[in-house]
């Protein structure tokens, strides 16, 4: 018998790669992924820190901007700045509503006396209207100049309020103000606010303490929390006793990750009693 053998040409060849082929490729692929990373690894460093620095940017600017609206409501005279140790202390006095007195007569049957005791007086313009619970914090205060016998702190031209009326004001108890105003002015005020900036540390608002004629430093405590990451900060007020207005200016900077951000706000202020 005769024995036929195979034709090995027409036998398919086997498919796959040499291990020579598979480490030129890892090799080349490497080479690719190496290059591709120094390109992209920057710009996206570029994308991560400009996120960052927008992100400081707009928290010192938010919290400055609520800084200035609520500074804004400052009883006239009553701004208080000071440094003790590597923190900044910001003090005011909250106007939470305002009117104009009667002195006369013809103006209200209370007229404002200020040669004696008054427990009530009539006002004119519309009814102020208070958050509940705060009738029994707030105090009148008529012509506030921040100075000794017509300051605020000291309780010389304020009152403790007792209601509100729609045309009188009832006081807690009789009071002869100090002095009257030009323009016939009362305010109403709320507790003290005080903001602490602190390096290394945090910007705060704190509130809900009784008023001091000296401004409050070491016995501040808690508060909210209006940034964070805060390592600079600074206040600068100046007063100008010809046009009655201040103007504070308040420096911000917030770090985080080696990226820092420097913000500067000014705030004017009327100090018109």
């Amino acid at each position: 018998m005769r024995r036929i053998r195979p034709d090995s040409a027409r036998l398919p060849h086997a498919g796959g790669f040499t291990l020579i082929e598979m480490i030129a490729v890892m090799t080349i692929t490497g080479i690719l992924v190496a290059v591709v990373a120094v390109f992209i690894s920057r710009p996206m460093q570029g994308i991560i820190d400009t996120t960052r620095r927008a992100g400081l940017a707009d928290a010192a600017d938010t919290a400055l901007r609520r800084m200035n609206r609520d500074i804004h409501r400052a009883l006239p005279n009553s701004v208080r700045v000071t440094q003790s140790g590597s923190s900044w202390y910001i003090e005011f006095l909250p106007v939470l509503a305002a009117g104009r007195y009667c002195e006369a007569a013809d103006c209200g049957t209370a007229p404002l006396d200020f040669a004696t005791p008054s427990s009530s007086f009539s006002y004119v313009g519309p009814q102020a209207t208070l958050a509940s619970g705060s009738v029994s914090t707030s105090e009148v205060a008529i012509y506030n100049l921040g100075v000794s016998g017509a300051n605020a702190y000291a309780g010389d031209n304020t009152a403790a309020l007792s209601a509100i009326g729609s045309n009188t004001i009832t006081l807690a108890a009789s009071k002869t103000f100090p002095y009257p105003s030009p323009g016939h002015r009362f305010f109403i005020i709320g507790m003290p606010v005080s903001y602490v900036c602190t390096p290394g540390g945090k910007l705060l608002r704190v509130t809900g303490y009784t008023k001091q004629s000296a401004q409050p430093t070491t016995t501040l405590s808690g508060g909210s929390v209006l940034a964070n990451n805060v390592s600079g900060c600074n206040m600068d007020y100046q007063q100008s006793a010809i046009d009655q207005f201040g103007l504070l200016y308040m420096t911000l900077t917030l770090t985080s990750n080696n990226e820092s951000v420097t913000l500067t706000h000014g705030v004017q202020i009327s100090n018109m009693p």
